[in-house]
Formats: structure tokens, sequence, C-alpha cells
């Protein structure tokens, strides 16, 4: 579970926006993540948040955009946003208050496909990034499935993306357009086009064969704003726990 996810940086003329694209190989050595037992916490964070949160799970076009939420426990600062196409499938960004410099990004994804899902845990499922408000900036990442629980009349799956310096997210989503993310179904030639080499561990599925909605987009405006002060906070907590 300690993979590490590859996405590097593109620029356009305009440099409006900054996309997502991994192509350095997997077999490429990279900074070590974080340990297990810390992806374990944010798992179970994000279990309380989703019970106290209650799940709004429907598809049914844009809808008004409330902003970005952030939200705290007693070692974490997550700021999150709900999904527009599917409401309840919230993207986080969470911080540690013993790394104030990082965070990791997980999404959470409701899916009524039946299937069963054992043989892709912990696999990286291919996605598609899209900025809506200009075509040509998309690239193509990977995102770890490292949990999957039955919820309603299906079930809620929670999406790894890695972990990445708090500087990086300001970048990536600097313009604060509309970004759509999707699940693809990558044969050998986009694996080997898109992302350097292929690798076991990329799997090639039918998305709708787990996923009765693959896509889902978020509005980006006022995220710089939110992370900026979340790191401000989550740095105060540190102070906090050393007093």
């Amino acid at each position: 579970m300690n993979k590490p996810h590859y996405i590097n940086s593109r620029y356009y003329q305009n440099e409006r926006t900054l996309i997502l694209n991994p192509t350095i190989p997997l077999t490429q050595p990279s900074k070590k993540s974080r340990k297990p037992s810390f992806l374990k916490s944010l798992l179970f964070v994000l279990v309380i948040f989703s019970v106290f949160i209650g799940y709004s799970a429907y598809a049914g076009g844009p809808i008004p955009d409330d902003g970005w939420v952030t939200e705290f426990d007693r070692d974490h600062i997550t700021v999150r946003h709900h999904g527009n196409v599917t409401h309840g499938d919230d993207v986080f960004v969470i911080l540690s208050k013993n790394d104030c410099a990082s965070a990791v990004w997980i999404t959470r994804i409701y899916t009524e496909a039946q299937n069963d899902f054992t043989p892709i845990i912990e696999k990286y499922l291919p996605y598609k990034l899209q900025n809506l408000s200009n075509a040509a900036d998309q690239g193509y990442t990977t995102g770890q499935l490292v949990s999957v629980r039955p919820f309603m009349n299906g079930h809620t799956a929670l999406v790894y993306f890695g972990e990445y310096p708090v500087s990086t997210f300001l970048k990536w989503f600097r313009s604060g357009d509309e970004y759509q993310i999707e699940i693809i179904k990558a044969n050998q030639q986009l694996l080997a086009q898109e992302y350097a080499e292929t690798n076991e561990d990329i799997v090639s599925i039918e998305p709708t064969e787990f996923f009765d909605i693959q896509v889902n987009s978020y509005y980006f405006a006022g995220f710089n704003k939110a992370l900026v002060t979340a790191q401000k906070q989550c740095q105060d907590l540190g102070i906090i726990a050393l007093s």
C-alpha cells in the first residue's frame, strides 16, 4: 500500500493550470511514503466523517457550489468538497499535525454495481483528469482502491491518490476551475503511452462492472484559500499539542 503515485506537472501556453500526468516509470525510485498505519488512521477518520456528515448519493448533473468545508479532529485537518455528479462522492485533502507541509488526497465513491471487489482491492485504478474550462488541459494518473464497504444499496469505496506537498496542490489547482475525474478502461497501448510502462498493479478493468457511475467533477474555486488557511490551522494544532 506504500507504492508511489507519479504525477508530473505540465504547463500550457497560458500557464493558467497545471495538470496531472504520471509519466515516470513505476520502477523509478521515489521519496518514501508514509507508514501504512498513517493511511489506516486516515481511513478511520474518513469513516467517522461519513457517519456524521451523512451520505447523499445521487446523480443529477451540476448543483450549486457549497464551497470547501474544513473539518477537524485531534490530529488532522481535512478540506473537502462534494461532487457535482454524485453529491456524496467527496474529495478530501487531509493534513496531519505532524507534517503540515504535505497533504493526502483521497476520494470517496458510491457505487450500486454488484460485483466482488476483492481482486482489485489495493490495486491502482487508471484515471483521466480534465479541466472543464480548458479542453487541452487533461492528463492521467492512478488512484489506489484502499477500502470498499457495503453501504445502502451498494458499496462505498475510498481511493487514495497519494501524498504531495501543499505547495504542489496550490500549483495544480490555482486556476480554480471545475475538474472532472474519470475511471477509465486502460488497454496496453494506453498504459504504455500514458503511464510510461505497464505494471500488474494498474488494473485494466471494465469500469462499469464495478462502478455504475465512473465520472465526477469538483469545483476548485476557493480551494487554494481554504488549503492555505487549513495549513495555518494545522500548524497551530501542532503547537497546541506540544504545549
